[in-house]
């Protein structure tokens, strides 16, 4: 009885996926294209891969730290925000010149809450100087620095909740490896596309191609062409749904390939010198947290979970308007 109850659980259907792989699934066909669903093969061999994929996005999403408050008196509370910004002038302008966070503020919803919950993403530089430092009780000059700043600071995936944005980030992050796997298909085809040239330019040279003492010259072309056509095989065979369906369920397995996130931490004064491989800073140094994500570009980006005062939203917008309008009169 025992190994009859076995079998029939081995052979029997395959339970049903939960929700939100369910949700995964259709979120491939949507942006992967309905070739991919309509094979035999997607739920069965997708829905494990998918959650794998979604546990690891939430894992991801749960390291991020609570959120900071983003506003001008921060600028002189929180030495992140300090470290973040150049002025304190520079958060308002990054509020006004964000859609998303225009867009945010049309919705119905963003009148409920005093503050809006966001993502926001900076690109990281450093740079060696020579500064002014207090080494003992001597104020010394020309002493070599390392000075931390950013740039390209930018507000994405808002909500009225830390709990909405985070469940954002998630779909978000899920998108992000999609669209990585989309890239890599999108490229296969322009490679197709580029062989199938070359193939056609060597059989128009093969044919131009005198006889007699240009054998070898015949001969070579032939074998290119040959490694042309073997080379097209092998992309349309990848190019198949049902190969596609193999290749990204791999890929999932084995998502912090192309997205991953690592803890960075600094010890910065206030004017941004860094006390870090010998290189000195101020008395005022404090240290400094966030997390960089590596994404599918390949490029790191800080990222920092934000809560920012609707009030002080809505007059950064009213500003950048202000100034739009401006430049258009000039």
């Amino acid at each position: 009885m025992k190994l009859l109850a076995s079998l029939s659980a081995l052979l029997g259907p395959a339970p049903q996926p939960d929700a939100a792989v369910r949700a995964g699934l259709r979120r491939i066909a949507e942006l992967l294209g309905p070739a991919l669903a309509a094979e035999r093969a997607f739920e069965r061999r997708l829905a494990g891969p998918v959650a794998h994929a979604l546990a690891y996005c939430d894992s991801l999403v749960g390291a991020l730290p609570p959120s900071i408050d983003i506003h001008r008196p921060a600028f002189a509370e929180n030495p992140l925000v300090h470290a973040l910004f150049a002025t304190a002038d520079d958060i308002g302008a990054m509020l006004g010149r964000s859609p998303a966070l225009r867009d945010y503020l049309e919705q119905p919803q963003a009148w409920l809450g005093e503050h809006c919950h966001a993502l926001m993403a900076a690109r990281r530089h450093e740079k060696e100087v020579l500064g002014v430092a207090r080494q003992g009780q001597v104020l010394a000059t020309d002493v070599p620095q390392r000075l931390l700043y950013f740039s390209d600071q930018t507000i994405a995936l808002p909500a009225g909740d830390e709990q909405q944005a985070r469940q954002r980030l998630r779909e978000a992050a899920f998108d992000s490896l999609l669209q990585t796997f989309a890239e890599h298909i999108e490229g296969l085809r322009r490679e197709r596309e580029t062989l199938q040239v070359e193939r056609e330019f060597e059989k128009t040279r093969l044919r131009a191609a005198p006889g007699g003492g240009a054998a070898d010259e015949r001969a070579r072309r032939t074998r290119r062409i040959e490694e042309l056509d073997a080379c097209l095989r092998a992309h349309a065979d990848a190019l198949l749904p049902a190969r596609q369906i193999v290749a990204l369920a791999d890929f999932l397995m084995a998502p912090q390939q192309a997205l991953s996130m690592s803890p960075v931490s600094f010890r910065v004064d206030r004017g941004g010198a860094l006390a870090i491989d010998g290189h000195a800073a101020g008395a005022d140094a404090r240290s400094v947290s966030f997390m960089e994500l590596a994404s599918r570009d390949r490029r790191r980006h800080v990222v920092v979970p934000v809560r920012i005062p609707c009030d002080e939203l809505r007059q950064a917008l009213a500003q950048a308007r202000v100034e739009r309008d401006r430049i258009i009169l000039i």
